[in-house]
């Protein structure tokens, strides 16, 4: 019974009439808002992170700084670029299952795990950052304010961005809990 309501509403939508060539440009990857709006930030972050390693060992002395320092900052850098583009390409692909509801589902499991590293992504790369940087400064009581207002930002930006994870997955929750059983 159900179904035949949804059916019905389904049937009685007024929906604009778009041609094959309207709806083929639609799914090409270069033309989905959704994945162009992912694509410029993908682009921007690498390009930013790109940057700040070319520039990192001599703008900020990296050739002062302890070997393994050098190495976990190069190394963290390339870990957040790197999942950043995994995360494009889990994106950009369709979605399988035998129906919608079993899509879903296996799109928020993948969901929950990649906003996990990239939290932990994020982390893990604002801690290399600072050991980079704190590797060779002597600490007295003024550096030692300065430490803590650094790490209160970075953690209200962790903050802000597992809220912005609880916010997406809440929601794919309920698209999932709206198909019922």
């Amino acid at each position: 019974m159900e179904n035949d309501a949804l059916k019905s509403a389904w049937q009685g939508m007024d929906t604009p009439q778009k041609s094959n060539t309207e709806l083929k440009s639609i799914m090409q990857e270069s033309a989905h808002p959704v994945l162009k709006g992912i694509r410029m930030q993908l682009m921007i972050e690498i390009v930013g992170f790109t940057v700040f390693l070319l520039v990192y060992y001599d703008f900020f002395d990296g050739d002062r700084k302890p070997f393994y320092a050098n190495v976990l900052l190069v190394s963290a850098m390339l870990f957040v670029i790197v999942h950043n583009i995994i995360g494009y390409v889990l994106t950009k692909r369709g979605v399988k299952g035998n129906n919608i509801k079993q899509s879903l589902e296996d799109r928020f499991s993948k969901m929950k795990t990649y906003a996990m590293v990239s939290i932990a992504t994020r982390m893990l790369a604002a801690v290399c950052l600072w050991f980079f940087f704190l590797s060779v400064i002597k600490f007295n009581a003024d550096r030692y304010w300065m430490l803590a207002v650094v790490v209160l930002v970075v953690v209200v930006q962790i903050t802000v961005l597992s809220k912005i994870w609880v916010r997406r997955i809440k929601r794919m929750k309920e698209a999932i809990g709206s198909f019922g059983l």
